[in-house]
């Protein structure tokens, strides 16, 4: 039962190992690109500040 060696992976390991890499990069570009554009967003969407006279 347990005789297979842990070091020998098939084609599906290998497949299922890339899927998931490739899925963890696209997750870490599209978070680094959120944080990016995040204050720029928040700068244009806030009202500009008026001036006001005591």
């Amino acid at each position: 039962m347990f005789t297979k060696p842990f070091s020998r992976f098939t084609n599906l390991d290998k497949a299922i190992a890339l899927s998931v890499g490739a899925m963890l990069a696209m997750n870490i570009i599209v978070l680094a690109q959120q944080v990016e554009t995040a204050p720029s967003l928040a700068a244009a969407s806030a009202p500009a500040p008026t001036a006001q006279q005591a």
